[in-house]
């Protein structure tokens, strides 16, 4: 009898292993999925996602069974679609520019995807030869038993007839083709690659998201590496290319009126006396409460003081901005700069009582203290920034607090960011919590 028991143990044993190795570490199917004209991939491994959630339910079993479900009347999404082990997106500058399109996932039952769709807030959209269902950015089309997901990059973009010619696609990558190749190779959770030779991996740890790998940019430019104050909140250092089509689109003459028509200052002549580069260091938010004291006038007219209490919060912060002077001295010649009472003083945006500065080749505006510039001149860096999120987060400024209770901003305890003059970039997101995986602890709290 133990014998039995025994061997039934092992078989049992081998049967769940075998199932969980074909489902889980078998690898993923990427020939004839994605068109030949495509020059931007994005893979997402469901499978992994899926794995990070099943070992989380083992450990936290309560999470799960204290999570609230949708309601049983409402249709199923496994019900509507095959559940493929993986998805990609891609894109390009020509035929496939307006969004983010996905592979082909196959169809269950078409009644049920339509209406789980609508109930999803999804409106369906006329069209002669497909079905299409769209919400905000994101548009679906069904065609022949298959849909394909689109992810607008504008809201107003129409997909319709770049879904018609996706739907008679012939010629696809095979994963030996370039693109393929390094998604093909990688364990990561999500990956990107790019005919510019971009490859970025994602994945989901304890109390961590880390994307890594090399992205090939060109709006920031080599600068001397800058190194935050001692208990910084927030910082950001960086040398923008003023030549790159990004930034011009974010200074266009929309943007550049509504600068001038706040401040009464030229952002184009901004843009043409600054060199680039920026420092932004937050060192602390500090509260203060005033009492601000009025008068009344009571039926007799006498004169009734009153009293409220206003409370403030007021950043140190500097800003660093690179200039050979000449900056400076457009923001005097245009009363941007002021002395006030001994104080010189930035006064185009009375946000808080900011200071100036000139020093060497540097414009300092800052609220209390001149940040101790730390540079090392022998490293170089493009971009880095980090956010003490938790800390931050305790007293923020006026406009940008948030009910923590309705955003995944509570979860959070840094995030950072950074990338190298070899063009090698890493971003990490840490949680406060780092004993569960990050996905399934954002997705059940």
């Amino acid at each position: 009898m133990r014998k039995k028991l025994g061997s039934l143990f092992v078989t049992i044993c081998i049967v769940l292993i075998a199932i969980y190795i074909f489902r889980y570490k078998l690898g993923v199917v990427l020939d004839g999925k994605i068109p030949k004209s495509a020059t931007e991939i994005i893979h997402v491994d469901l499978r992994q996602i899926e794995h990070h959630f099943l070992v989380d339910a083992i450990k936290n079993p309560s999470k799960y069974i204290n999570f609230k479900t949708k309601k049983k009347e409402k249709e199923s999404l496994r019900k509507t679609v095959s559940i493929p082990k993986n998805l990609l997106f891609f894109t390009n500058t020509s035929t496939y520019k307006s969004a983010w399109f996905s592979n082909f996932v196959n169809v269950k039952n078409g009644d049920k995807l339509q209406r789980y769709l609508l109930q999803e807030g999804f409106k369906e959209v006329t069209s002669d030869n497909l079905k299409l269902f769209n919400k905000d950015r994101i548009t679906i089309g069904i065609l022949n038993g298959k849909i394909v997901i689109a992810i607008k990059k504008q809201r107003e973009e129409s997909v319709v007839q770049v879904f018609e010619n996706l739907f008679q696609e012939t010629s696809f990558y095979e994963k030996n083709d370039y693109l393929l190749q390094s998604i093909a190779n990688s364990q990561s959770d999500i990956t990107y690659s790019s005919a510019k030779a971009d490859f970025l991996e994602a994945n989901f740890e304890n109390g961590l998201l880390e994307i890594k790998g090399t992205l090939i940019s060109e709006l920031f430019l080599d600068d001397i590496y800058v190194d935050n104050s001692e208990n910084s909140v927030g910082f950001m250092a960086a040398k923008v290319n003023k030549k790159h089509t990004l930034f011009k689109s974010l200074s266009s003459h929309k943007n550049g009126k509504k600068f001038n028509d706040f401040t009464k200052l030229s952002l184009d002549s901004i843009i043409d006396k600054w060199d680039g580069r920026v420092v932004i260091d937050l060192n602390s938010v500090d509260k203060t409460i005033d009492t601000i004291v009025t008068y009344e006038y009571d039926d007799d007219f006498n004169k009734i003081e009153k009293k409220s209490v206003q409370e403030l919060r007021t950043p140190d912060v500097n800003f660093i901005l690179g200039s050979k002077g000449s900056l400076y001295t457009y923001f005097m010649e245009n009363n941007a700069i002021r002395s006030i009472d001994k104080d010189t003083l930035f006064t185009s945006i009375p946000l808080y009582k900011m200071f100036v500065k000139k020093q060497h080749d540097e414009l300092y505006i800052f609220t209390k203290n001149q940040l101790d510039v730390r540079a090392n001149k022998e490293a170089k860096i493009k971009f880095r920034a980090f956010l003490d999120m938790e800390k931050y987060i305790k007293n923020p400024l006026e406009f940008s607090q948030v009910s923590a209770k309705d955003n995944y901003l509570k979860f959070i305890k840094d995030t950072s960011v950074e990338l190298t003059s070899d063009d090698e970039f890493f971003l990490q997101i840490h949680l406060k919590e780092d004993s569960r995986n990050f996905l399934p602890q954002l997705a059940i709290p």
